[in-house]
């Protein structure tokens, strides 16, 4: 009897494979209305996966949740969601949930579900933080990983060499890009510290006063649609963030035309170049570069290669590159996970003697 209950689940389950009914979660924190790139992730790849006919929710843990409707078009907040706390996350053999780096808290709960158990790494600096000493993902039986770049792949490897790793680029939306009007004498400034933003500030009214006029945007808390605006219309975007893995920032903005001044991270992008921005390894010659910038952009004196190298670092993150390649990773892993259970069904099938 247990075997043909076997069977029968296994058949059950391969059916909602064939049919894009196994469920893909993606668990989610709640940033409570602020924009969050990692979020923005994760809501993209449930849009791609479901216009593709997946079953993709949204996992959140707690009952109350803000969501992104302050910061993200209508259509991210009606995808489908679901919710821990409420009991909603129920998981067969044939789904998949994929955990942020950050909740390790999350693997232990989840540990014993019978279901495919992944990580989505943005942030490589978070991994060791909820990890008890001497654990891995693997105590949680975690097999897979996606993450954004070579160098988190790397490092990643380094951590947990069993576990299996793929490199999917985040692609930056077609709405950032240059406003059509001359920039302004505003620059946009991104820190993961808001300290770290008002020490640049002043610091740069203080040691450049013939600059007092010019004006400074702290990019949080912003719709992504005003988020671009601003990046397009400022003459230049400064980038603090050491531990930054991929760095849309940079990006975005280049991809509207605005040249980046900022620290070079940690681990090193795949798109970053000596040529591409004006990087510096001692963040507190940020102002010094940024004041010389600004003098540089009032005579009209920015090198023309500058802006060409920015227009080739962009030119591969384009959205359906992006989509294409999130479709086609989680075919491929349905199509394993198909092939694993037709084994598993081959050979609990009861053999025809007169075969």
């Amino acid at each position: 009897m247990e075997m043909e209950k076997q069977l029968s689940q296994l058949t059950a389950g391969l059916s909602r494979m064939e049919n894009k009914e196994a469920k893909i979660y993606f668990l989610t924190q709640d940033t409570e209305g602020r924009a969050v790139a990692s979020v923005n992730l994760n809501y993209q790849y449930v849009k791609y996966l479901t216009e593709a006919g997946f079953n993709a929710h949204i996992l959140y843990e707690k009952k109350e949740y803000k969501g992104v409707g302050e910061w993200l078009p209508k259509e991210y907040t009606e995808l489908p969601h679901a919710n821990i706390e409420s009991g909603e996350l129920k998981v067969g053999p044939q789904d998949f949930v994929i955990i942020p780096e950050i909740y390790g808290h999350v693997l232990e709960q989840i540990k014993e579900m019978p279901c495919t158990k992944m990580v989505f790494c943005q942030a490589y600096d978070y991994i060791l933080e909820t990890l008890p000493p001497g654990f891995s993902w693997v105590n949680y039986g975690v097999t897979k990983c996606i993450t954004t770049t070579d160098a988190q792949k790397e490092y990643i490897s380094g951590l947990f060499p069993s576990i299996e790793i793929s490199v999917i680029q985040p692609s930056i939306p077609d709405y950032f890009k240059a406003s059509k009007k001359p920039k302004t004498p505003l620059v946009a400034i991104h820190t993961r510290d808001p300290r770290e933003t008002m020490k640049i500030i002043k610091e740069f009214y203080l040691r450049n006063p013939q600059f007092k006029w010019l004006t400074f945007r702290d990019m949080r808390n912003m719709s992504r649609e005003e988020f671009a605006k601003v990046l397009g219309e400022s003459c230049v975007g400064v980038w603090v963030d050491r531990i930054s893995a991929f760095g849309t920032f940079p990006l975005e903005a280049m991809s509207c035309k605005t040249p980046v001044i900022g620290n070079l991270p940690i681990l090193k992008p795949n798109w970053l170049s000596q040529e591409n921005g004006l990087w510096v390894y001692d963040e507190s010659k940020i102002v010094e570069v940024l004041g010389n910038y600004i003098k540089n952009w009032l005579e009209d004196n920015l090198p023309a290669k500058l802006y060409e190298e920015m227009e080739k670092t962009v030119a591969p993150y384009k959205e359906d590159d992006e989509r294409t390649a999130v479709v086609s990773y989680f075919e491929n892993l349905f199509n394993e996970k198909k092939e694993e259970f037709k084994n598993s069904i081959n050979k609990l099938s009861p053999v025809d003697a007169n075969a």
